[in-house]
């Protein structure tokens, strides 16, 4: 139900944004086919109704806000360099119901939990302020294995060095999301889309780190202290 719903509240979006000559052309059918090649999925429609009764969540229209961490309002759309929404940020759907499955389903508070922190998508951080978790998010299964299997076997003895001002130009996604391992120092990486959800402990060496395959990152409760 709630699935359906947040489905169309989106199309409905879409049109409304299409009507407004804010978008290119058939936008609105654009973003209908991308739901149909990757709908979303009942945890996410169900933490996104959870987020929203809670206020972890706040939507209006196509933007919305997660957690206290981010100021300006987020889009579910993407834009082109001229300001016109062209696509649909399916990825977004995702994080924001992995936001509100850390705190909702894990425990974890929400000071301590962070949308979109240092570069992360979403972040935990201990009693500490250090990064415990830092969960990955992808709109499809096989972009997310693809990640994972590079993060599993690429960086174990060096991660590639990248300077602050070359994160938002990188085009080698691993390599990123290897530096933000490498430079957040969590404890587990947990790598999320749709359909599969994989879990990590994370074990550093001197110069690189080593993703090991657990059943589930922890609860909030033994680091409650």
């Amino acid at each position: 139900m709630w699935a359906s719903y947040l489905e169309s509240t989106i199309v409905r979006s879409a049109s409304d944004v299409e009507r407004a000559g804010r978008s290119n052309f058939q936008f609105a059918g654009k973003v209908r086919a991308v739901l149909q090649n990757h709908p979303i999925q009942d945890w996410e429609a169900d933490r996104w109704a959870r987020g929203l009764r809670t206020g972890l969540l706040k939507m209006n229209g196509h933007f919305f806000r997660a957690g206290s961490g981010k100021v300006a309002a987020l889009s579910l759309f993407i834009r082109n360099e001229q300001g016109l929404n062209v696509g649909l940020r399916r990825e977004a759907i995702t994080q924001a119901a992995t936001y509100v499955t850390l705190v909702t389903d894990y425990g974890y508070s929400r000071d301590r939990t962070r949308f979109e922190s240092g570069w992360m998508d979403v972040a935990v951080y201990d009693d500490r302020k250090q990064a415990l978790i830092y969960a990955e998010t992808k709109a499809a299964e096989n972009v997310l294995k693809k990640l994972c299997l590079r993060l599993e076997s690429e960086f174990a003895d060096e991660v590639p060095f990248v300077g602050e001002e070359d994160l938002s130009t990188l085009r080698d996604d691993a390599i990123m999301k290897a530096h933000h391992i490498w430079r957040h120092r969590p404890r587990y990486f947990w790598a999320v889309c749709p359909t599969r959800r994989q879990c990590y402990e994370v074990f550093y060496r001197r110069a690189g780190f080593r993703l090991t395959p657990v059943e589930n990152i922890p609860s909030a409760e033994p680091y409650a202290a």
